[in-house]
């Protein structure tokens, strides 16, 4: 399966220790310019350098198309390049980048659906204290939300 990546998912799976799930989940991850730019600027500060294993992944966009709305520049990268290389997913986190990319009909997913999909493939025992490590490490979700996936995966809420 071929991923484009965006920074939000990158960096939410790097500071608990889990890009490895990346590998195991997907066959291809692909990273446009500004999203590397954008996880660069952190992985010091984050102290995430595994994160630096992806500078091989960079792909940069041929075709520059204008994408009328106020993503940001990393999001409208992901969004031209999943286009481009016609890509099966697009790892995303943010709401309204979601919405527009899927109302352009991409497949999107974010950090919790890798997390429940690695438990799945039982490649991780337990979703809850990955979940409390995200919140921990000040990675923005709803607690609410975290709990009912919890209740879905019959794991004890945060």
């Amino acid at each position: 399966m071929l991923v484009v990546a965006d920074t939000g998912p990158l960096i939410s799976l790097a500071v608990i220790g889990q890009l490895n799930l990346l590998d195991a989940l997907y066959f291809n991850i692909a990273i446009p310019s500004a999203v590397w730019h954008e996880l660069e600027s952190h992985i010091d500060r984050l102290s995430i350098p595994d994160a630096r294993r992806f500078q091989d992944n960079v792909i940069p966009i041929k075709e520059y198309k204008v994408i009328d709305t106020k993503l940001g520049l990393g999001e409208k990268e992901a969004i031209l390049l999943y286009d481009q290389i016609h890509a099966d997913r697009l790892l995303i986190e943010d709401n309204d980048a979601r919405i527009f990319a899927e109302s352009r009909g991409i497949r999107c997913t974010g950090t919790l659906a890798v997390l429940i999909d690695a438990k799945d493939e039982h490649l991780i025992p337990e979703l809850r204290p990955l979940f409390s490590e995200l919140l921990a490490k000040e990675r923005y979700f709803s607690v609410s939300l975290l709990n009912h996936i919890l209740t879905d995966n019959n794991e004890t809420h945060l």
